[in-house]
């Protein structure tokens, strides 16, 4: 439509030779696009085209008006982040000590009944049941981010704490697989959408404090968990996390608030967030495949690193203190890597650091036989291994195009549930290596990190036509 036809429908435009008039006040967002900026004192025809800072991701149709022009840029964001860093301290905190609990398993309970392939598995598809599952709470967008927020805390709390109750290896598929799983996606995209309602220039910080809860869950859990393992056991050691989870989250879900008012939510359409048009995009396509290859090693480590230590010689109590060591330099790592993304490219540092993660997989772990050397590879690995969680969602952006940012996060949480096969690979490359070695588990860990950060460096080349600039 152009201007003059504009101007034909509603009389808040009128047109002179020399200079555009537009009633702001009266103009309707749902009407025009974008708003025309008149300067240097109504003397120029140029338009101006403004557009809202507010994250298209975070939001399902246009808000209204006064939602996007008063972003606070702070105030109770600052608790809608914490509310942030309370669901990612239990999600993905609880998740990354999976590998305690079964190297606990395989030496009681489940001994002699369960493989380690199938152990590690169920750590597996809980990360399968997160991403699957995320597009599904975009369904019930229109009962709030409170809603949801809640309803994943009460569902993935409870799985834990039925966790307990389990006497084979299929109870903990159900329970701390499916149904923690299935919980914590909905916290994660309560999270990923409702933080950016809050914030504009200030984002970044926002979402490292949300997203440190990452790490610091591990830091803390890790070691609770050994210690609980210890002196109650397994059962309550589910039992004692599971309630005081459940704690966290109730106050993440007396934190956690909406911008968008509840009249404008209830009248929001479903709609399916997935677009499979984004398929005929070529970039969209790699940016798929080299995500989910170098994420295939990301889960393994966790998972293993506590049966390897006691392989090596390792004490319970100090193996559990390297995997919160790695946890905490995950936090630390994606903090830190982010803000230097931010000036040298984010896809130039997701190749650098999946890179590195790789190379300290081929050439540190093999020789790690000792405390000290392990706990090098648990700093240098944990530092630079998570950089996917921090920058996924502006490279699949500067990808996709903002419009399409919604959908295309969509589908990568989706994909990125078959990167969860990696752990059951390795299981399976540890049971045909001779003694149940684990050097072919370093190579394959070390592999896709380096071939995912390839795959990667074809996408650059792609989209700039050079290997060194900035993207």
């Amino acid at each position: 439509m152009t201007i003059s036809d504009r101007a034909e429908e509603d009389n808040d435009m009128t047109l002179t030779p020399g200079k555009i008039e537009i009633d702001v006040e009266k103009a309707s967002v749902e009407k025009i696009p974008y708003i025309c900026n008149d300067k240097e004192n109504n003397n120029t025809a140029a338009l101006e085209k403004t557009h809202s800072r507010m994250d298209e991701a975070s939001i399902v149709e246009p808000p209204p008006k006064n939602i996007i022009d008063d972003i606070p840029d702070g105030g109770y964001g600052w608790a809608v982040a914490v509310a942030g860093f309370c669901a990612n301290f239990v999600m993905f905190g609880l998740a990354s000590v999976w590998g305690v609990f079964s190297q606990a398993y395989s030496t009681s309970t489940l001994a002699g009944k369960a493989t380690t392939l199938e152990l590690m598995t169920v750590g597996s598809t809980l990360n399968v049941c997160l991403n699957v599952f995320s597009p599904v709470s975009v369904l019930f967008v229109r009962f709030g981010t409170r809603f949801n927020y809640a309803f994943g805390s009460v569902l993935m709390c409870l799985g834990i704490i039925l966790s307990g109750f389990s006497t084979a290896v299929w109870h903990l598929y159900l329970t701390q697989g499916l149904l923690f799983g299935f919980g914590a996606s909905f916290l994660y995209m309560s999270i990923a959408s409702v933080i950016p309602q809050w914030f504009t220039t200030r984002r970044g910080t926002a979402m490292g404090i949300s997203s440190s809860g990452t790490g610091l869950g591990g830091l803390a859990l890790s070691p609770m968990a050994s210690f609980l393992i210890t002196k109650y056991g397994i059962r309550w050691a589910f039992h004692i996390l599971g309630f005081f989870s459940l704690g966290i989250c109730c106050i993440g879900t007396i934190l956690v608030k909406d911008r968008l008012p509840s009249s404008y939510r209830k009248n929001l359409p479903i709609k399916s967030p997935i677009q499979f048009s984004m398929f005929k995009m070529s970039d969209f396509n790699v940016w798929l495949v080299g995500a989910v290859i170098a994420l295939m090693g990301y889960l393994t480590p966790m998972f293993y690193l506590p049966k390897y230590a006691a392989s090596i010689g390792i004490n319970q109590t100090d193996s559990s203190n390297l995997l919160g060591i790695l946890c905490a330099m995950n936090a630390v790592g994606r903090i830190v890597l982010g803000f230097v993304a931010d000036k040298i490219g984010r896809l130039n540092m997701y190749m650098i650091a999946s890179a590195l993660a790789g190379i300290f997989s081929f050439v540190i772990w093999p020789f790690a036989t000792s405390y000290g050397v392990l706990l090098a590879y648990s700093i240098l690995w944990g530092f630079t291994c998570g950089t996917y969680y921090a920058l996924a969602a502006p490279i699949t952006g500067s990808v996709v195009g903002m419009e399409k940012l919604s959908s295309g996060l969509s589908i990568l949480f989706i994909a990125s549930a078959i990167s969860a096969m990696g752990t059951p690979i390795a299981a399976a490359i540890q049971q045909s290596s001779p003694d149940n070695g684990y050097l072919g588990i370093q190579m394959f860990i070390g592999s896709v990190y380096v071939g995912g950060a390839l795959i990667c460096l074809y996408l650059k080349y792609r989209l700039t036509g050079s290997l060194i600039s900035v993207y």
